[in-house]
């Protein structure tokens, strides 16, 4: 099977709203539940797990009665970090599912993400044992130290920009958390991460500009844009 793992646990006193920014209302509906929406209408996937806020689990049920997300299998409660988050829908996993399985980590906050990245992830994985959506940046980046002069430039064509959905095997994750917590690796934002510094290579999939990330009260207005530019409103 090809697992939809939504990661819906973060929080962000940045981000300018009393709401969590995956729960944040866009058109009457809440940003989850268009991802969410994504997932339940790819072929190629075959059940939805989402890891959630703890407080927000009989939301996210609700919701998806609500949206007829008929592919959600299962809410569990996410952790501090995304690592944590990762983790603990694994172990869950683990339970239930077959090792071979694949994992597509995906944040529940990238509602525009399309089923050509998806696909590409899981076809990557299935070639190279992961697939980790990503895209080159349009601009050079600079090092700094103190956020004000800059002391090294890189060529954009040096780097990649990490996006999600990042898929694996389900028992090639379980090992890779497993050895993370025995060499003390804690706390990463993304899963990608905590792979890179366990010393693996990290084969890139598919990405795009367009796969946005609501992190801001700014890209929920460009979330507003670009999803009325697809269905034709503007």
């Amino acid at each position: 099977m090809n697992i939809a793992l939504l990661l819906a646990a973060g929080t962000d006193p940045t981000f300018g709203m009393d709401i969590p920014k995956q729960f944040v209302n866009v058109y009457n509906r809440p940003v989850i539940v268009y991802t969410m929406e994504i997932f339940q209408n790819h072929p190629e996937i075959d059940r939805i797990v989402v890891a959630c806020l703890k407080g927000w689990e009989n939301m996210v049920e609700a919701y998806a009665k609500q949206f007829s997300i008929k592919k959600l299998a299962w809410v569990i409660t996410g952790g501090g970090s995304g690592q944590e988050t990762s983790r603990l829908a694994v172990d869950r996993l683990m339970e239930e599912c077959a090792e071979d399985d694949l994992i597509v980590i995906h944040d529940a906050i990238r509602p525009m993400v399309s089923d050509a990245v998806i696909s590409d992830s899981i076809r990557t994985c299935k070639e190279k044992g992961m697939g980790i959506a990503a895209v080159t940046s349009m601009d050079n980046v600079m090092m700094t130290d103190d956020g004000m002069t800059g002391r090294l430039s890189i060529s954009r064509y040096a780097f990649r920009r990490i996006q999600t959905p990042q898929t694996y095997r389900l028992d090639d994750l379980k090992r890779a958390h497993e050895e993370a917590l025995k060499k003390g690796i804690f706390g990463e934002n993304d899963t990608n991460n905590m792979i890179s510094r366990l010393g693996r290579s990290v084969h890139l999939s598919r990405g795009s500009d367009l796969n946005l990330k609501i992190n801001t009260v700014e890209d929920v207005a460009i979330f507003k844009a670009l999803y009325s530019m697809k269905n034709g409103d503007i």
